[in-house]
């Protein structure tokens, strides 16, 4: 479809092959971002606690790899089953963070790997390569059960009923699992397909908590994405076509009522197709009935079949969208015999110039489009279905012994109903009345007391967001007679807290000269502290101190708030990255973070005399360099001598060096990294950008000129990878909003992927430190290498001002950047 580029907001797609294997080179996730996934799913922590349920069982569980099956699977470890006896599979979708999801369960000890959908759905002989892929995946699958059997283990597998229909269901005591829960509908059809069971497999696709809650939660997520996919596209009074009326298909159809379009349902069982009718959807037999009589300009797809044919695709109006909520419904599409000329569009899917026909956009990967390039469904949104499946899962295993071969349909219910499960849900998400006469799980009720020293900007931030997680504030400023409207308990200092007073959480909010003596007090009050501390840390001469201090203090908590560690516009970066020049290293990586801070220098606010430019920005861009470079060039750099950077300083008698450039090249073994930061606190130094397509979320003169740009470039190969964090100002005038962020890439010239993400890495930030500082795991202890690399710096920077002053001969310092270290 022509006009389909003019949609292109996103990275262009590389399909995700069934041959392509995960990457152990991403970073997990760090202990922060666990403590978040585990608490945004409080249900399923609640029945993670560990009984005998799972003793002498292993687990196989394979689902799509995004954040809510990471903690599925860390709540059946909690639950008892160790980690060395947890095999986790992808099932082969393009999910956002994949590679980190399997890095992490690689750390914690499980196995991993793609036991891929097309495997199990394709023919055999068919794809050579793919067959020799679903071998060696079946063979670690039979070494893993062989290896239970070993132990004298029995076998569990979570699965959509690719195992079983593999031969995993059979009475084979060798090959086979021992129980088995089913996810989906497809599942149970290749269940079905596949002959005889000799295992017990509990339905949990049709059980009430997944049919009730979860696809809700799935159609949201499906709607979301396809308009995320095509922004600019008008669904208001026009025709769709849905191909599905069951379960998902039914809320999809009722989503797209309620933002105005036209919604024409085919579906082939009857009884659907009568129900569609009455609930007033213009309802069809087959698709080519409803082509005859509707110019849909979306056609979803929901049946989990071959929906449309050749013959029905020619029919379809030129520039019509496709999109698959199922794997099989477009795969006509792929089909040799169609002779359509296919080309990629660049994060939004694939267009099909059909010969003698229609021209046809496919979105998304082929499969279903809520997981193309995305986490789908939230963390909370699947809590309580992730919850009913360990639920089950734990009285499958403890009942083992009472169950029969065969599909059943009504057990996993009757424990959930059992557990008090849909109740727990009603209390926790759904209770309207009053918060202190609704019946509410401890995960909610007002669980603890949070002290907050200092309220300036980003006190005011940590205030918002505990009260938001459910504790009480107090509040120690200085300037407290200022406070009184904020309606908090004011002290003017620590000493007017009551000692008898409990604190469950320190917010450092003040000033980074303030933090040490801060810490000591706290910690002299209360040796297991848990301590959220804003960045930097302290002063690069305290940080021995501090260390001492962390170290007589070893059941404290101490996590520092690092917002671009969070950042998931970061994390897109590396994700495209890897899409667009997988086999190309990074040869360039810029990054420029410029403030303006004159304004504040001339009312003697925000000067930091002791590291100049170091202390503002500098700690951001050492983040976003940790988030860009591989680990060994980055533990080179931080192990490097800034002497040995070419360094270029514009010294200034107020602060001490007011910009600052550091140039310097990478090795390890084979590969190289030019690496250039740069930053000014006297200017904006606004580098180049293209300026945007038009789109709704670009407008001009939003907000005054911006007083700070933060810019990422990365070359790869053959691309220019640009991050321009926000503010987003771009030429002409166009602004986004706050929170939002721009990511391009560009190929010799021509922009191929250019689209707009939603973040607030602050904010994530904050509510991970919380999550970490209140979980059970203790984070890890504050990483200080960044802050040695500025102290290191600083005095690097201190030594050559004292030789060109010396060099000088008694002239006037000039404001022009003095080269420095290996450049002078």
């Amino acid at each position: 479809m022509r006009s389909t580029d003019t949609h292109v907001e996103e990275k262009k797609t590389q399909m995700y092959s069934q041959h392509a294997a995960l990457s152990d080179t991403d970073a997990p996730y760090s202990d922060e971002e666990i403590a978040a996934i585990q608490a945004n799913m409080p249900l399923l922590s609640r029945y993670a606690e560990a009984d005998c349920s799972f003793d002498g069982w292993a687990l196989l569980f394979r689902d799509h790899y995004v954040e809510n099956s990471v903690g599925f699977v860390l709540g059946a470890e909690s639950a008892g089953i160790p980690p060395e006896w947890i095999f986790a599979m992808a099932k082969g979708d393009q999910t956002r963070n994949r590679e980190r999801i399997h890095a992490t369960f690689l750390a914690r000890g499980y196995r991993s790997t793609v036991f891929d959908n097309a495997w199990i759905d394709a023919d055999p002989g068919a794809q050579p390569g793919q067959d020799a892929e679903a071998l060696r995946a079946a063979a670690e699958v039979d070494r893993f059960i062989a290896a239970a059997r070993e132990q004298g283990r029995k076998v569990l597998a979570i699965d959509d009923g690719g195992l079983i229909a593999r031969g995993y269901g059979k009475a084979d005591p060798e090959r086979a699992v021992d129980a088995a829960l089913e996810l989906t509908v497809s599942g149970l059809k290749r269940i079905a397909a596949a002959g005889p069971l000799g295992v017990p497999v509990w339905n949990m696709a049709r059980s009430r908590v997944k049919t009730q809650l979860g696809y809700l939660e799935i159609a949201d997520s499906c709607m979301r994405r396809l308009r995320e996919l095509i922004p600019t596209v008008k669904f208001i009074g026009r025709p769709v076509l849905l191909l599905g009326y069951g379960t998902l298909g039914s809320r999809l159809a009722a989503l797209l009522r309620a933002q105005g379009s036209r919604v024409c349902v085919v579906d082939t069982d009857t009884a659907s197709l009568i129900t569609a009718a009455e609930t007033g959807y213009c309802a069809h037999r087959t698709a080519a009935d409803a082509l005859a009589c509707t110019t849909p300009f979306a056609v979803l797809g929901a049946t989990g079949e071959i929906a449309l044919t050749e013959q029905q695709l020619r029919q379809l109006p030129d520039g019509a969208y496709l999109a698959p909520f199922a794997t099989k419904d477009f795969s006509v599409l792929r089909t040799p015999e169609l002779h359509a000329v296919s080309t990629d569009l660049p994060g939004v899917g694939r267009r099909y110039d059909l010969p003698e026909g229609p021209t046809l956009c496919l979105l998304g990967d082929g499969r279903s489009l809520n997981l193309f390039d995305a986490d789908a469904i939230p963390t909370q949104g699947y809590d309580a279905y992730r919850a009913g499946t360990l639920i089950a899962a734990k009285t499958l295993c403890r009942t083992f012994d009472q169950q029969s071969p065969g599909v059943h349909t009504d057990t996993a219910d009757t424990a959930i109903a059992k557990a008090g499960l849909f109740e727990a849900y009603f209390d926790l998400y759904l209770d309207s009345r009053p918060q202190e006469a609704a019946t509410r799980p401890a995960a909610q009720e007002p669980t603890g007391h949070a002290c907050i020293l200092g309220y300036g900007v980003a006190g005011q931030l940590h205030a918002q967001m505990l009260t938001e997680s459910g504790m009480a504030l107090d509040l120690v400023d200085p300037k407290h007679s200022a406070r009184s409207a904020v309606g908090l308990a004011v002290h003017a200092s620590l000493d007017t807290l009551s000692p008898s007073k409990q604190v469950d959480l320190w917010s450092v909010c003040t000033p980074t000269g303030e933090h040490l003596p801060i810490l000591r007090a706290i910690l002299a009050r209360d040796p297991n502290a848990r301590i959220l501390l804003e960045k930097p840390a302290c002063h690069g001469h305290e940080i021995p101190e501090l260390e001492h201090l962390l170290d007589t203090n070893p059941h404290a908590r101490v996590v520092v708030n690092d917002q671009y560690i969070h950042s998931e516009a970061l994390g897109r970066l590396g994700v495209l990255i890897r899409e667009l020049e997988p086999d190309q290293p990074i040869e360039h990586v810029s990054v420029i973070f410029t403030k303006d801070r004159r304004a504040d220098v001339e009312t003697g606010r925000f000067i930091d005399r002791a590291y100049g430019v170091l202390g503002y920005e500098w700690l951001h861009m050492l983040a976003v360099v940790r988030r860009v470079l591989p680990p060994p060039l980055l533990g080179n750099y931080f192990a490097a001598d800034p002497a040995l950077s070419d360094l270029y300083a514009t010294y200034d008698e107020r602060l001490f060096v007011s910009s600052l450039t550091e140039r310097t090249t990478l090795h390890h073994e084979h590969t190289r990294v030019y690496l250039e930061l740069a930053s000014s606190i006297t200017g904006p130094l606004i580098p180049l950008h293209t300026a945007p397509a038009t789109g709704e979320r670009w407008q001009r003169d939003l907000r005054e000129s911006d007083d700070r740009h933060r810019h990422v470039t990365v070359h790869a190969g053959r691309t220019r990878f640009k991050l321009h964090l926000e503010p987003v100002t771009a030429p002409g005038g166009w602004q986004l909003d706050r929170n939002q962020h721009r990511l391009s890439a560009d190929q010799d010239g021509t922009v191929v992927f250019d689209q707009i993400i939603e973040d607030s890495p602050m904010r994530t930030s904050i509510r991970h430190a919380i999550a970490a500082l209140r979980g059970k795991t203790p984070p890890p202890r504050p990483d200080f290498g960044p802050l040695h690399r500025i102290a290191a710096l600083a005095a690097t920077l201190k030594e050559n001002e004292t030789t060109a002053t010396d060099d000088s001969h008694g002239a006037e310092t000039t404001p022009a950047p003095h080269p420095v270290g290996s450049a002078a």
